[in-house]
């Protein structure tokens, strides 16, 4: 089996939807764009992306990364435009992070009220034996 290239793709989908080619690549680099933009934003814990499948963000990551950029941020030095430009692209990265280990001690929350109400007293024991 041989992989197709983009190229050749776009032309056999939009043979395929009698569409042109041209409209068929810019949907598709749109999504991807779309798909790239939501995960490196840090806005949600979980994304789905259909017919890829979940890519859900790691809370050990997120607990390791938030001191290190603070401590970066004690560190930073100002001097100069660029210095301060990246200074402040720190600072938006840890608020984000910050806020992103909020939304997955939120999940955590809503998952073990949801056992707890589910399962009562028989989870917490089963776990202890």
């Amino acid at each position: 089996m041989n992989p197709k290239k983009a190229s050749k793709l776009y032309i056999e989908v939009a043979e395929e939807l009698d569409i042109s080619s041209s409209l068929v690549e810019e949907t598709i680099s749109f999504y991807y764009n779309y798909v790239r933009q939501m995960l490196s934003n840090l806005e949600e814990p979980r994304i789905n992306i259909d017919g890829l499948g979940q890519f859900v963000i790691k809370a050990k990551m997120v607990k390791n990364s938030i001191p290190r950029f603070t401590k970066s941020l004690e560190n930073h030095n100002t001097s100069t435009f660029a210095a301060y430009f990246n200074k402040k692209g720190t600072e938006t990265k840890l608020e984000l992070l910050i806020k992103l280990e909020k939304k997955i001690l939120e999940q955590e929350l809503r998952k073990e009220a949801f056992k707890k109400l589910k399962y009562g007293d028989k989870f917490k024991n089963n776990l202890e034996k």
